[in-house]
């Protein structure tokens, strides 16, 4: 006749998995020790992309505090709860928001832990684009209306189309001077994003946009430009550009038309308009 095997005590398996739980715990504060305090992941080297308009020396000084530090430890010590980015990313996001405050030209900053001892810093570089004019500050932009550098009016940059005609409650270096509720701030972004859509950087001289629905652009010495409100405004920027790659520019001393749309129609100056 077999005999029953004997049930396995309560005690015992409890003893089995309390074990197996304090081996598993070990073991993961044996590899975050490693992780955060051994000398191989101390960091060393800051590797940065060059930039126009930083050097990296001055990147690489917002970095400095993490030399010698733990890269795990520095990771961590640029997260936070409301943050998107996953710890996991190994990036150093307070480091990023810090640089992209004080730097307005770089915008998607990455400063990312790569295991060892070295932290690489990427970005993209903003491209001016339009000036404006706030009291006696010259604000020069983006073409998504980011205020990238301030100039009086002795060391104004040349070769930037000047936009006239918005009132700008205030600006913040880094920011965009639109807060989408103002149609003519809206307008001169829009003009000066599709300018550059165009290659036409470097073909106006001035965009007066103080009556949204009879925009007039200006080339120095001479020409007058009409675009008319600022409906389909490729369209008529597209003709432009073809009437003054066949030859008018600031020199043919007329008004060039386009605000139909349809056809680019130029009258000299002392002749009169059919």
């Amino acid at each position: 006749m077999e005999k029953k095997s004997k049930k396995q005590p309560k005690k015992s398996r409890r003893t089995k998995i309390a074990v197996a739980i304090a081996a598993v715990v070990l073991t993961i504060s044996l590899a975050l020790t490693v992780l955060f305090f051994a000398p191989f992941f101390r960091i060393k080297t800051i590797e940065t992309a060059e930039f126009e308009h930083y050097t990296g020396e001055r990147i690489g000084s917002y970095l400095q505090e993490y030399i010698g530090m733990n890269g795990f430890r520095a990771v961590l010590s640029n997260s936070s709860l409301g943050q998107t980015k996953s710890f996991f990313s190994l990036e150093l996001v307070k480091a990023e928001e810090k640089i992209m405050f004080d730097c307005p030209y770089l915008e998607n900053v990455c400063i990312k832990y790569r295991p060892g001892s070295t932290v690489t810093v990427t970005a993209d570089e903003r491209r001016a684009s339009f000036m404006t004019e706030f009291y006696d500050t010259y604000l020069l932009c983006d073409n998504h209306g980011i205020v990238l550098e301030t100039f009086t009016k002795e060391n104004v940059p040349e070769g930037r189309m000047l936009v006239k005609g918005i009132d700008l409650p205030g600006y913040k270096l880094g920011r965009s001077i639109s807060d989408g509720k103002n149609k003519n701030i809206d307008t001169a972004i829009r003009i000066s994003a599709l300018l550059t859509q165009l290659n036409m950087d470097g073909y106006i001289d001035i965009a007066d946009v103080s009556d949204y629905n009879n925009i007039y652009l200006y080339c120095s010495p001479a020409l007058t430009i009409k675009l008319g409100g600022a409906e389909n405004m490729g369209v008529k920027l597209s003709m432009l550009k073809g009437a003054m790659d066949k030859g008018i520019s600031g020199e043919s001393n007329g008004t060039l038309t386009v605000a139909d749309g349809k056809q680019a129609t130029f009258v000299k100056n002392g002749e009169r308009e059919d």
